[in-house]
Parts: structure tokens; C-alpha cells; sequence
């Protein structure tokens, strides 16, 4: 709800608006708006959303001050400007020479350091990433000129940290620890990394209390029959202390999963 809360106080007046601003569904962002209407913080007429007393943890905690990074860094496809190039409309000693008009992702984005989330070793300008959150996701964008930051201490630890916290949420309010550096997209699950995870998403089980094996879903079937086969390993440790976990990444398991994990744990 931040971040339509975001959107609307930097002036995304229309239902358009706050979906260019803020990437979420029209379902999702109909759910926030009809929250706040309810807690009196936005009123919708015919010419639009207006803010009414919107809440102070959703203004900038920070000044951006020289940091230039989401100018540089991101996309931003409104102005045609790529990822990791600076914009064209960027102009030194003067910034950004269409503020006044700028679009309205420029408008609404305000990453996590700005927001006073992180410390100043994650000055956007200084560290070489950018971090902002979504509503099911901490995203993380690096400089390609230091595109593996982010493994690097303090960063990685707290990242680490993140997706802890977010794999341990129940059901809707969990989320998950994303980084885009080049080309290259990464998910963490805890301190396992996990390369360019597929849309249809991603099993893992814990092997110890910070690290997972994990298994890439080629499709939303196998993605079922992955946390099938998941929850049935579950069962065996629960029965017999201990179960062998598969190995092999690209395997597609089928029912009936139980036999073929007790004779590879041997306890057939």
C-alpha cells in the first residue's frame, strides 16, 4: 500500500497513473486505494485521487543530496532511457533539466537509503546499488560498474538477512530478495544464491539455518509436483529423522514421490 500511497502523493491522479508509477496490478492497487478511502486518507471524485493526510512514513527520510544513482542505474522506458546509462535529460551542476515534468516513475520512486532503511554505507551513490521495495519483493539494482557489490560485506549479510525474513513470513506477506546486475538476475534464499530464477518460480528447502537447495520450476506444473515432492521429504524426516534430498536440479519428479525417496535415503 506504501507504494501507491507514494504515487499518488507525487501526483498520480488517475487509476493509469499509479499502475505506470508503481508496476502493481489493478486489483492490488484497487485494494490499497479502497484502504485508504477507508481510513480517510484519499478521496476519489471526478477528477481523480486526491491525498487527504497521508501517512508521514511515506515522505523521504533523506535528501538525495549529490546521489544521481536511479538517474543513472535503472530503466526508465518514459524517456527512453536504458539501464545503466545516464538519462539524457540529467545535466551536471544543473540535474535534471525536465524536472517539472518528469515522468511519473521518477516522481513516486524513492529507494530504501532515502527513505532511512539503511545506513550510510548504502548512500546509493557511494555503495552502487540502488534498493527499493515492492510490495512481495526487496529489489536491488547494481552499477555496472560494480556489478558484484552486492556479494560483498556489509551488503551481502543484510540481503542475506532480507530473505530470511521474507521466506519466514506466512502466506501473502512474505516476499522475496531480487538483483539485477547487467544482464544477469539473481534471487537469495538466505546465503544460497540462485541465477536467472524462472517466472514460474522456484522450490527450495532448507539445508541449514541460512542456506536451501532449491530447484528452478520449468512450469506451473512442475513447480506443484516440486513442493509435492517437498512436502512429502517433510514427512519422511518427521517419520524416520532424516531424508536424502535429490540432487539433481533439472530432474522432473512424478507421483508417487514416497518410494523412490525412502530407497534413495535407504530406508526401504
Amino acid at each position: 500500500m506504501l507504494s501507491v500511497v507514494r504515487a499518488v502523493e507525487a501526483g498520480a491522479t488517475t487509476m493509469k497513473g499509479v499502475i505506470d508509477a508503481t508496476g502493481l496490478s489493478r486489483l492490488k492497487i484497487e485494494r490499497a486505494l479502497t484502504a485508504l478511502e477507508k481510513q480517510k486518507l484519499l478521496v476519489r471524485d471526478g477528477q481523480g485521487f486526491r491525498a487527504t493526510g497521508l501517512p508521514k512514513t511515506a515522505r523521504p527520510a533523506r535528501q538525495c543530496g549529490s546521489c544521481n544513482a536511479c538517474c543513472d542505474i535503472l530503466e526508465v522506458a518514459a524517456v527512453d532511457k536504458p539501464v545503466n546509462q545516464l538519462c539524457k535529460h540529467w545535466q551536471t551542476g544543473t540535474g535534471c533539466t525536465i524536472y517539472d515534468r518528469r515522468p511519473q516513475m521518477c516522481r513516486s520512486f524513492v529507494c530504501a537509503w532515502l527513505q532511512g532503511h539503511l545506513d550510510d554505507e548504502w548512500f546509493p551513490a557511494k555503495a552502487g546499488l540502488i534498493v527499493h521495495f515492492s510490495q512481495d519483493a526487496v529489489n536491488v539494482t547494481a552499477d555496472d560498474h560494480c556489478p558484484d557489490r552486492w556479494r560483498e560485506e556489509p551488503y551481502f549479510s543484510k540481503l542475506a538477512e532480507w530473505s530470511l525474513n521474507g521466506i519466514r513470513r506466512i502466506g501473502n506477506r512474505g516476499y522475496a530478495t531480487l538483483i539485477v546486475s547487467g544482464p544477469d538476475r539473481f534471487m537469495l534464499l538466505g546465503r544460497t544464491i540462485v541465477p536467472e530464477p524462472t517466472l514460474f518460480g522456484t522450490a527450495f528447502l532448507p539445508l541449514t539455518q541460512d542456506t536451501f537447495r532449491y530447484w528452478r520450476a520449468k512450469s506451473p506444473e512442475h513447480l506443484q509436483r516440486l513442493h509435492e515432492r517437498i512436502a512429502e521429504i517433510e514427512r519422511i524426516r518427521q517419520e524416520f529423522g532424516s531424508c536424502a534430498i535429490p540432487d539433481n536440479e533439472d530432474d522432473d519428479p512424478q507421483a508417487p514421490y514416497r518410494p523412490a525417496l525412502l530407497r534413495l535415503s535407504n530406508h526401504a
